[in-house]
């Protein structure tokens, strides 16, 4: 995959470890950079990030789900989608907005095509 980011961005509620939530964005993205203040965590990733999320999305089977809500989401050059807080915290991928608890929002940036076709692609093979 060529040039790709991605930011990853949630608010802490007062009754969170903003530790317990770094570490679940980890199970999911690997190695990205963090800064936070005590309201707001904020992490970075290159396209190794973007590689460990399409494959926690293949191990899943939920491919062919994320190849459609990131077609829909998609703007330009960026693809932005919310994750459930919960399921990461085990290192599963849940997508929406439904919960009680706000979702952390992910912004993937640069050659997004190459990510709905590599989506596109694990979906056609499983």
């Amino acid at each position: 995959m060529q040039s790709l980011n991605v930011t990853i961005v949630c608010n802490v509620l007062p009754t969170e470890s903003p530790e317990k939530i770094k570490n679940a964005i980890r199970k999911v993205f690997g190695d990205v950079a963090f800064t936070d203040d005590e309201r707001r965590i904020i992490a970075e990733g290159d396209k190794q990030a973007v590689e460990s999320l399409i494959n926690v999305i293949a191990r899943e089977r939920i491919a062919a789900r994320a190849y459609f809500l990131f077609k829909a989401r998609k703007k330009g050059d960026s693809i932005i989608f919310p994750l459930e807080r919960d399921p990461l915290t085990v290192g599963k991928i849940s997508f929406g907005e439904d919960s009680a608890v706000p979702p952390i929002w992910v912004e993937i940036r640069g050659n997004v095509d190459e990510v709905l076709e590599r989506l596109r692609s694990i979906a056609d093979n499983a």
